[in-house]
């Protein structure tokens, strides 16, 4: 699948999940970015975000121990009444 734009976080990626959501912050709705990781609880991380900030995951798969998520850049959540 075609991504906007691509981030690896595979070895010595530092400070993951900020990379990530800035690279979300600059695609439009309905954009594609691919996310590769080499950890399995990073990738855990990316799905549980993903979730809670209306993107969604439409593909994943693992090569060689690194598993891709292509994620689909969703409508922000709706803020919480307090």
């Amino acid at each position: 699948m075609y991504a906007d734009r691509t981030i690896s976080c595979v070895d010595a990626c530092q400070s993951p999940m900020l990379l990530i959501e800035e690279e979300m912050e600059v695609l439009e709705k309905g954009q594609v970015l691919q996310v590769t990781a080499d950890r399995h609880d990073l990738v855990e991380m990316v799905r549980s975000w993903a979730d809670e900030s209306g993107h969604t995951i439409e593909e994943e798969y693992v090569a060689s121990g690194v598993t891709t998520l292509i994620v689909r850049k969703g409508a922000a959540p709706a803020a919480k009444a307090v």
